[in-house]
């Protein structure tokens, strides 16, 4: 899988609700309710988080981006309804794609260390994980959006109904509502010090032991890779195809060896060591951060207070729109 605080890409919804808005017209587009749609939902993900590291504070958790992409739909619907114009906003599956994508995130940072996981799927990300091609598929399943909302929802024209239309449109004002009052803060900086603490952890002595052992074990099993990581990325293994019998071989063998060795605890403690670290190296703008952080949780709470309930199939516009 990938390394620890390994950085992906985010949706554009996502995006936005991080603060930062793309006017990108193709993005965020609303779906069908549940049990509309064409395809069948993607496996749900769990509910249980996952290994805990001390950058974590600072990043949005996937609970916290679940209700910061609730309350970006609510501030869109508020937006578009001063304008006439009513949408159901992103269906349920879109909704929690963000919280989808930032547990995807966690599973996959420490790389395959679950037996059953081994068993059942080898290198694989899990099923619900949009790491998955096919699942990432199932949450694109979108409807177009009326055009007349799409022009306000995205800042595509300056006016509508004589009112000016906000900066990047309704979806932009909803991003920066979400962080009224809240300090400048380089919200990359928890991403990098990952990467920092991932690199410093494979220089560790610590680290090193535990793989020389890792390495003898996964060697006596007939199988010979540098690291947990080699193995995972082995390019026999396709991603876009179901595992074979050797992926899920080599893979249990991989688990097993990381038990008898203690390379998971090893792992997490060593990495979280050079975080801690780190993070008292960055005090000034990790705490700049934490501030914008708690900011934004306040205007999310606000904004889902204020939302009236979301409005039902019956009650959306035509495809202009309109009431």
């Amino acid at each position: 899988m990938r390394r620890i605080g390994r950085a992906v890409g985010a949706a554009v919804f996502l995006v936005c609700c991080a603060g930062g808005c793309s006017t990108e017209p193709g993005a965020g587009n609303a779906e069908p309710g549940a049990g509309s749609s064409r395809h069948s939902p993607a496996p749900l993900p769990p509910t249980e988080p996952g290994i805990g590291l001390p950058l974590d504070a600072y990043e949005t958790s996937p609970e916290e981006q679940g209700r910061s992409d609730r309350a970006q739909a609510a501030l869109e619907r508020a937006c578009l309804a001063r304008f006439g114009l009513r949408w159901e906003g992103p269906g349920r599956t879109a909704l929690e794609t963000g919280r989808r994508m930032a547990l995807s995130r966690q599973a996959a940072r420490l790389g395959v260390v679950d037996p059953e996981h081994a068993e059942r799927h080898g290198y694989h990300p899990p099923p619900w994980s949009t790491y998955d091609p096919r699942v990432a598929a199932l949450l694109d399943q979108h409807r177009d959006i009326p055009p007349a909302v799409r022009k306000v929802l995205h800042g595509l024209v300056t006016e509508a109904g004589g009112r000016p239309v906000p900066r990047n449109g309704c979806r932009g004002e909803a991003a920066r509502r979400l962080v009224r009052g809240a300090p400048s803060a380089d919200r990359n900086l928890p991403g990098r010090l990952a990467e920092q603490a991932a690199a410093a952890s494979l220089r560790d002595p610590r680290l090193s032991a535990v793989l020389r052992d890792w390495r003898s074990c996964m060697a006596g099993a007939g199988r010979r890779y540098d690291s947990p990581q080699a193995a995972a990325h082995d390019p026999r293994w396709k991603r876009d195809r179901d595992p074979t019998e050797e992926e899920i071989a080599v893979a249990v063998a991989d688990v097993r060896c990381q038990g008898k060795v203690r390379y998971l605890p090893t792992l997490v403690d060593v990495t979280a060591g050079h975080q801690r670290e780190l993070i008292s190296r960055h005090a000034t703008g990790l705490g700049r951060l934490k501030r914008l952080k708690d900011v934004r949780a306040e205007n999310v709470a606000e904004a889902l207070a204020a939302q009236p309930s979301a409005p039902g199939p019956s009650q959306e516009g035509g495809r202009d729109g309109t009431g």
